[in-house]
């Protein structure tokens, strides 16, 4: 059964990052607005449907590969923290 469910999950990662890829090469820069607006068109019609939410933030994720998280944000490329510099 749990094997099964892994199955389920891993078939639809597999289908929305297609569907990224597949956006990404079709609207380019647009991707992520257009399925932002389908996100929000898909939540109006079936509230509990995540498939287009999942589209989104799998194509901000590749958007922005750059973005760090706030913990780590501050630190160094040697791993010790970035000293504050305070106000002037």
């Amino acid at each position: 059964m749990i094997f099964r469910w892994l199955k389920l999950r891993r078939e639809a990662a597999a289908r929305v990052s297609a569907e990224a890829e597949t956006m990404i090469a079709l609207f380019g820069d647009g991707a992520y607005h257009e399925a932002r607006s389908r996100a929000s068109a898909a939540d109006r019609r079936r509230p509990r449907d995540p498939y287009w939410a999942m589209v989104r933030d799998e194509i901000g994720r590749r958007a922005r590969p750059d973005w760090v998280d706030t913990a780590t944000h501050y630190l160094e490329p040697s791993g010790t923290l970035r000293a504050s510099r305070g106000r002037r």
